[in-house]
């Protein structure tokens, strides 16, 4: 004798539950893929933070310290040489400038080893006194 067959009902039901858990399969695996591409950026971004912590911020915070000596020299520096002022002087009026502009300042060690890397005016120190320079007069 033959098994009776399945009514055409239950048989279509069946069918929809295999489909709907295929379907409930794959939105499972779709959030775990999202979920493992989220930790991932979770991590590369908390690597980013360590990096700008302990790399791009110092290196920042340098190039701001530097900047105020660019500044300095293009603002208050001429060419000049038959001039010579004071390893103190100089530093002097590059603290004073920093102060009237908001800008940092930096050790005398530090702004003495940039600015003789500068040209147009390339200050020259020699026993305590810069040469090849002098300092702007400003029209206050």
């Amino acid at each position: 004798m033959e098994p009776p067959e399945k009514p055409p009902k239950k048989e279509r039901n069946f069918d929809n539950l295999q489909q709907e858990l295929n379907d409930l399969r794959q939105g499972l695996a779709t959030v775990t893929d999202v979920y493992r591409d989220l930790e991932c950026l979770t991590k590369r971004r908390e690597a980013g933070t360590v990096l700008d912590k302990t790399i791009v911020k110092p290196l920042e915070e340098e190039d701001r310290e530097f900047e105020a000596i660019w500044e300095f020299h293009e603002a208050v520096l001429d060419t000049d040489p038959d001039t010579e002022i004071s390893r103190e002087a100089m530093f002097d009026a590059f603290v004073e400038f920093c102060t009237k502009s908001g800008q940092s300042v930096i050790d005398e060690d530090a702004f003495t080893f940039m600015l003789t890397l500068m040209e147009n005016p390339r200050p020259v120190l020699v026993e305590g006194q810069w040469k090849g320079c002098r300092l702007r007069v400003s029209p206050d």
